[in-house]
């Protein structure tokens, strides 16, 4: 995954409020702010920055008024936390340094492994959750999805300007993406995205095993041909054994069926019947041109 560029953006405006450490056990939550009453949440696809792309593009005609908002500052952590009102919905902004979510969300009360109260945060367009500690003492703390707490401060209405900002024109820009290329924007974030793939390297047989994701996380699509068939749909998996005990993932897809394993160093892929061919990875120029080929 691409890391959130967010991150490196906030690094200077935010170094000069660095926290040192926690500093003991965080103080239990209270309430939360008035941005937490937002619709029920749904389940939802793994965070993605497509997510909060496509999430951001839906409110992107809607003034946007900064609540509240957190950024860890322990240096060991690059997680931030914003809230937001959105024409008549409740936002909230959310990166735990890999991935970003703009979406509307929920708050309920939780307890860390040794006890710490805290609100976490769950979100319509994503299933990643995070908490937060603000009693209004002046203290601030932020909670992973393992109940790790991290120091924090509040973010002003200035860093809170920029995040929205910075959200907004990744919508923009992938709206322009896609009119650029001759797709609306919902045809851009049904496309698919090249994850791994292997083929035969030796030229005895056809077979090529290639992973897609489509570019909103809601589906993982697999492309098979077994020298018989050739396939390009969601797929099942199991553990399988070769003919002399070696194990290996067995991937369906239709009525195409093969395997593969790897031992980090070199790869085979495996017929139905257990045998087993020197494998290569796909490039992604190969994978896209089999994509286009099938499609």
């Amino acid at each position: 995954m691409k890391k959130n560029v967010l991150v490196t953006l906030f690094a200077g405006v935010m170094s000069a409020a660095m926290l040192a450490g926690c500093g003991g056990e965080a103080p239990a939550a209270t309430e939360a702010p008035a941005a937490t009453e937002a619709a029920a949440a749904t389940e939802a696809p793994a965070a993605t920055e497509a997510a909060a792309t496509e999430a951001a593009a839906s409110t992107a005609d809607a003034e946007a008024e900064y609540v509240d908002g957190y950024y860890a500052t322990d240096g060991e952590s690059d997680m931030m936390l914003a809230f937001y009102t959105v024409g008549d919905a409740q936002i909230a902004y959310a990166t735990d340094g890999e991935y970003e979510i703009w979406s509307e969300f929920t708050v309920e009360e939780a307890v860390t492994p040794d006890g710490t109260e805290y609100l976490l945060v769950s979100f319509t367009d994503a299933d990643t959750q995070i908490g937060y500690i603000d009693n209004g003492n002046g203290e601030y703390y932020l909670v992973d999805e393992d109940g790790n707490v991290y120091a924090a401060a509040q973010l002003s209405e200035e860093e809170a300007e920029t995040i929205y900002s910075s959200v907004q024109e990744g919508a923009a820009a992938s709206d322009e993406t896609a009119a650029a290329s001759g797709e609306t924007a919902a045809e851009a974030e049904a496309g698919l995205v090249y994850d791994i793939g292997y083929y035969v390297a030796d030229g005895s047989e056809d077979f090529v095993i290639c992973f897609f994701v489509t570019s909103d996380g809601s589906q993982q699509l697999a492309y098979v041909n077994d020298g018989e068939n050739e396939v390009l749909a969601e797929y099942d998996y199991a553990e399988a054994e070769t003919a002399d005990g070696v194990p290996y993932m067995l991937v369906q897809v239709g009525n195409a069926t093969l395997g593969y394993l790897t031992d980090g160093e070199d790869t085979y892929i495996v017929d139905d019947e257990g045998n087993t061919y020197a494998a290569v990875e796909l490039t992604e120029e190969e994978a896209s041109a089999l994509l286009e080929a099938v499609e």
